[in-house]
C-alpha cells in the first residue's frame, strides 16, 4: 500500500513539473507558449553593415495575457559566449547593439581576468576598446513588461 502511494506521489510531482514545455537548441532555450513572440529572446550585434545574433543568457516576460515567461537560471557568461562566433574587430570599432521594441540597454564588458565595467552606449552603439584582446559583452535590455539578458564576445587586433 505504501508503495502505491509513494508512486502515486512520484508520478503526480513529476506531471507538476513538466507543466510547460521547454525546447533547447544549440543557441537557446525558450519556453513555448501561445505568445512567444512576446517573449525578447533575440537581439543582434551589427559590426561593419554585418549583423551577428547574440546568445540568450536568462529573461522574465509578461505577457499581454497576464502570463509569466521566463528562464532564470543560473547562467555563466562564458558558457553562453562560446555558443557565439568571436567577432574579431580592430580598436576603437563601433558596434551597433540591436534588439526590438527599443530596451532601456544597460552593457558591461568583461576582459580576459573577469573584470567586469559598465561602459557607455549611445544611441545603441559601443565602442571596442582601444587596447588588444579578448573581451565579452553583456547586454542588459529592459522594457516594461520584462527584461533580457545578451552576450556576445570579440576579439581585439
Amino acid at each position: 500500500m505504501n508503495k502505491i502511494v509513494a508512486m502515486s506521489l512520484l508520478f503526480l510531482l513529476l506531471v507538476g513539473c513538466n507543466k510547460g514545455h521547454e525546447e533547447t537548441t544549440t543557441t537557446t532555450t525558450t519556453t513555448t507558449t501561445t505568445n512567444d513572440k512576446q517573449v525578447p529572446v533575440s537581439g543582434s550585434v551589427m559590426v561593419n553593415e554585418k549583423k551577428y545574433e547574440m546568445g540568450v543568457g536568462e529573461y522574465q516576460w509578461s505577457g499581454e495575457d497576464g502570463e509569466k515567461i521566463r528562464k532564470i537560471d543560473t547562467y555563466s557568461p562564458n558558457e553562453v559566449a562560446k555558443k557565439f562566433d568571436d567577432l574579431t574587430v580592430e580598436k576603437g570599432t563601433k558596434m551597433k547593439v540591436i534588439i526590438k521594441n527599443n530596451p532601456k540597454l544597460t552593457v558591461y564588458q568583461r576582459t580576459k581576468s573577469n573584470q567586469k565595467q559598465k561602459i557607455a552606449i549611445t544611441d545603441n552603439y559601443i565602442k571596442a576598446p582601444s587596447e588588444s584582446g579578448y573581451y565579452l559583452y553583456e547586454v542588459f535590455g529592459k522594457w516594461s513588461h520584462g527584461k533580457a539578458t545578451y552576450v556576445f564576445d570579440v576579439n581585439v587586433e
